[in-house]
């Protein structure tokens, strides 16, 4: 036989096939053609990968590459993270697929809008308004909707959007709250209110279990008991300890309230000052972008950085428990299903992108077993977003991980090696769009690929046992 790609020895690990032993892979023309021990043939590439586990490409459902934001760089972020398919989760729609037509590595990327109220809609609009807006997602490339609690929605036209969404048909997520409530746990509860029996897509459920309004630990549980009484709702969670948000200081204040309160949390004055303190002194962060990468910054670097910018910049603060990321990342019913279907990174041009290093640990730790992160990472959000070829190996979306170091050593997508021995080989993006943005996805990027509005397995509730 042969092939393009022989991957010799590994520990192959695929729970959609079932598959948990030491065997080669053998790749061609896209596909995987082979699994199992020894397999015979040549191959145009040969890797030995003895002692490191293979498994499907990462499939992240929750990222942030557009253009304005390090979109290039989180590109070539996410094929070292082993992720061969990725949701970015805010838009613009026009500027991910810039990033991906200037800045492709091989990823399959799709993306929704987040919608804001005097933008791409008034406050108080009427669902002719929120139809007429998510077709324009959907002509740029888009597969739906995103709603974020800093954006300043209302709770009754946050509950007519998702409404709208859900009878379109399209993908509608949520940075829980509104501006009745706040990116907490009450936040959390009063999103699934507004949802009622419609479709959601619950964003990085960890983030609303910082320990706002009671223990960080209880919050975790109470987001359990909130999702298990919320079947028809998908959700994700992040691993890293870090967040993301806005450094921006206006008259002498952080611009994002939130960022003031952690700041106090922390022991610091929640001011300029008190920021500028916090970088110095390491326990803040700045980012820098480069062009493969975004490096967090602090000391009087990062200091002079933030400042260079005038304060606009990202930054990164540790706010994420270990207890609710442990808790939401294991929690599961007693029939296996998983409380919270999926990892994901809150990532991309974000340097969280750290599922398999925190992945592995908590596979150390026994809070899961390796089949178990597999599913998590790869195989349920492959099926969330309508893609039964990926989060498997059939369609050659392939990591391979060091388990000592517990880091990508060579990612696969489509066949092809875009990260090995320490570099970015792959090119282009294969775009993930529904059939009404074939065309700008085709001008842009060339290579698309369809998908139902939704996802042929989004928030079904079943089937997603480990």
């Amino acid at each position: 036989m042969e092939y393009d790609i022989l991957l010799r020895g590994g520990r192959v690990i695929d729970p959609a096939a079932d598959i948990d032993q030491v065997a080669d892979v053998a790749i061609a023309g896209g596909k995987v053609e082979a699994v199992g021990p020894d397999l015979a043939g040549h191959a145009a590439t040969v890797i030995d990968v003895t002692g490191r586990y293979v498994i499907p490409g990462l499939v992240d459902l929750h990222v942030h590459i557009p253009d304005h934001a390090g979109g290039g760089a989180g590109h070539a972020m996410l094929a070292r993270a082993g992720v061969t398919t990725a949701l970015d989760l805010s838009g613009p729609v026009t500027g991910v697929l810039t990033a991906a037509a200037k800045s492709g590595v091989g990823l399959h990327i799709a993306a929704v809008e987040a919608f804001r109220p005097g933008q791409q809609l008034p406050a108080r609009p009427t669902r002719a308004e929120i139809r007429r807006a998510v077709e324009r997602v959907l002509a740029a490339g888009g597969i739906g909707v995103k709603l974020h609690v800093d954006k300043g929605w209302e709770p009754e036209p946050t509950g007519m959007i998702i409404d709208e969404c859900n009878r379109a048909g399209v993908w509608i997520a949520s940075h829980c709250g509104t501006t009745a409530t706040g990116s907490d746990i009450i936040g959390l509860r009063e999103t699934l209110e507004l949802a009622g029996g419609n479709r959601l897509h619950v964003a990085h459920v960890n983030s609303y279990c910082r320990g706002d309004v009671e223990d960080a630990g209880a919050e975790a549980y109470t987001a359990v008991e909130l999702l298990r009484k919320s079947s028809h709702v998908f959700a994700e969670s992040y691993l890293a300890e870090i967040n993301g948000s806005n450094g921006t200081c206006v008259d002498g204040l952080p611009k994002n309230r939130r960022v003031r309160s952690w700041l106090e949390g922390a022991g610091y004055p929640g001011t300029e000052d008190g920021l500028r303190r916090a970088i110095r002194e390491g326990w803040a962060h700045v980012t820098r972008m480069e062009p493969d990468n975004v490096l967090l910054l602090s000391g009087d670097e990062g200091v002079a950085l933030w400042e260079e910018a005038e304060t606009r910049m990202p930054i990164c603060l540790p706010v994420n428990p270990a207890i609710s990321r442990l808790v939401l990342g294991s929690s599961r019913k007693a029939d296996g299903n998983f409380d919270v279907h999926a990892l994901a990174t809150d990532g991309g041009a974000y340097p969280r992108n750290v599922t398999v290093s925190a992945g592995l640990s908590m596979v150390e730790w026994g809070l899961l077993t390796l089949r178990e992160f597999v599913t998590k990472a790869s195989w349920t959000p492959a099926r969330i977003l309508g893609l039964p070829g990926k989060g498997r190996l059939v369609d050659a979306d392939i990591a391979v991980i060091d388990p000592v170091s517990r880091t990508v050593t060579s990612t696969v997508s489509a066949g092809c090696l875009i990260w090995h021995q320490g570099a970015i080989l792959g090119r282009g993006t294969r775009f993930l769009c529904t059939e009404r943005g074939a065309a700008a996805a085709r001008e842009a990027c060339g290579a698309h690929e369809l998908l139902e509005p939704a996802g042929s397995g989004l928030y079904t509730g079943d089937g997603l046992a480990a």
